[in-house]
């Protein structure tokens, strides 16, 4: 075995166009005098497990607190991290290491976050919905069934007997 082929064997090149998470990241405090009220500083990223993301990022960069605001999980992390990025690249902010950081305004933040809804897979299941509004809906779909079902079964009384002769 040769050295090419061992480096084949070992390095396995992860591909980003596969399903998983797109997160949203903010540098806690990082602008003005009232930390979030102007400029937030967030990070649009992608991520097969986003906590330990976090974790990692924490162990490796300088001393800020970060945390994930928010994460969506989508077919095709690369695809949807790029559109992203693009959509948002007036707000990127000039860092050698990464492109993935941005700063957005009020207006901005609040794009960014509907981009993140518009874009999420909604896997709907029964353990999203509160209990009561699974009892009370059942209840509901229940009492619709027992008053449609007494409606059908009354006999119809609705034909009209012919009157009897108006006697002098």
């Amino acid at each position: 075995m040769n050295l090419d082929e061992i480096s084949t064997i070992v390095y396995q090149p992860k591909n980003d166009h596969e399903s998983g998470f797109i997160y949203l990241m903010e540098a806690e405090g990082y602008h003005g005098l009232i930390p979030g009220a102007w400029l937030r500083r967030c990070k649009i990223g992608l991520s097969r497990n986003p906590e330990a993301r976090l974790d990692n990022f924490h162990r490796n960069q300088p001393p800020c607190n970060v945390k994930i605001l928010k994460t969506i999980y989508v077919e095709d992390m690369a695809e949807v991290e790029s559109e992203l990025h693009q959509k948002f690249s007036r707000c990127n902010v000039d860092l050698i290491k990464s492109q993935e950081w941005f700063d957005f305004n009020p207006v901005q933040f609040l794009m960014v976050n509907w981009e993140f809804e518009k874009r999420s897979l909604h896997v709907l299941s029964l353990s999203d919905l509160p209990i009561k509004l699974i009892i009370f809906s059942m209840i509901g779909v229940l009492g619709v069934g027992v008053i449609a079902g007494r409606l059908i079964n009354q006999p119809d009384n609705s034909v009209i007997q012919p009157q009897d002769k108006l006697t002098k």
